[in-house]
C-alpha cells in the first residue's frame, strides 16, 4: 500500500471510530459544555493524542497486533467496562450539591489538567488501540511510509473532529444553565454506566 492510500485509509478509520457515540464522546461534551470552549478542545487533543499513538502502535504491529487483540476480546470488553464504570461511578460520587460547583471545579482544573485526565482515561480503554489494529490487520504497511501516513491520517481526523464536537458544545455551555448542566452530568455519567453494563455482558 501506497503513503496516499495509506492516509486516506487511516483518515477515514480515524473519522469513523472518533464519531461513534460513546462513553468517552459523552464525558466530552458534558466537560465542554460545563467548562467552556478551552477545557473542551483540551480534552478532546488529549482524546486525538491517543487516538494518533494507537493507530501509530497499530501500523507498526499490523497484522501480528490484530490476532492478538481479537483472542482476547472478551477480556478487553471486561477491561474497558470495569474502566468506564469506575470513571462513572467516581463522577457520580464526587458531584457536589451545589448547583455551581460543576462550572467552577471543571473551570479551575484548567486546559491541561483536562488534557492530561483524557488522555489518561481513553488510554485505559484497550478498544481504542483494538479498534485500530483491527483496520491496521487488513492493510497491507510493509514499509515506513505507509504506517506513518496511515497513523497521521487518524490522528488528523480525530483531531478535527473532537475539536469540532467540544468547540460546539464549549459555545452551546455558555447558554446552559447550571441545573441543565448538572442534568447533563448526571446523564453523561449513567449512560457511561450503561455502555460499561452493555460491554460486560457481552464480553
Amino acid at each position: 500500500m501506497d503513503p496516499t492510500a495509506a492516509l486516506i485509509a487511516g483518515l477515514a478509520a480515524g473519522l469513523a471510530i472518533a464519531m461513534q457515540v460513546g462513553a468517552v464522546s459523552l464525558l466530552l461534551v458534558e466537560t465542554a459544555v460545563s467548562g467552556g470552549k478551552r477545557v473542551g478542545i483540551a480534552a478532546g487533543m488529549g482524546v486525538a493524542t491517543v487516538d494518533l499513538l494507537s493507530a501509530a502502535a497499530a501500523a507498526v504491529a499490523g497484522g501480528t497486533a490484530g490476532a492478538v487483540l481479537a483472542r482476547h476480546e472478551g477480556e478487553l470488553k471486561t477491561v474497558a467496562a470495569i474502566v468506564l464504570a469506575a470513571i462513572a461511578v467516581h463522577g457520580l460520587l464526587t458531584m457536589k450539591s451545589e448547583r455551581d460547583d460543576a462550572r467552577e471545579d471543571t473551570r479551575s482544573d484548567g486546559p491541561l489538567a483536562h488534557y492530561i485526565r483524557f488522555f489518561a482515561i481513553t488510554s485505559a480503554n484497550p478498544l481504542t488501540i483494538a479498534s485500530f489494529a483491527a483496520v491496521a490487520a487488513s492493510m497491507s504497511m510493509k514499509s515506513a511510509g505507509p504506517a506513518i501516513a496511515f497513523a497521521a491520517g487518524v490522528g488528523a481526523a480525530s483531531a478535527g473532529w473532537h475539536l469540532l464536537l467540544t468547540a460546539a458544545a464549549g459555545h452551546a455551555g455558555r447558554w446552559i444553565t447550571s441545573g441543565i448542566q448538572r442534568g447533563l452530568a448526571i446523564g453523561g455519567r449513567v449512560a457511561v454506566l450503561l455502555i460499561a453494563a452493555h460491554l460486560a455482558t457481552s464480553a
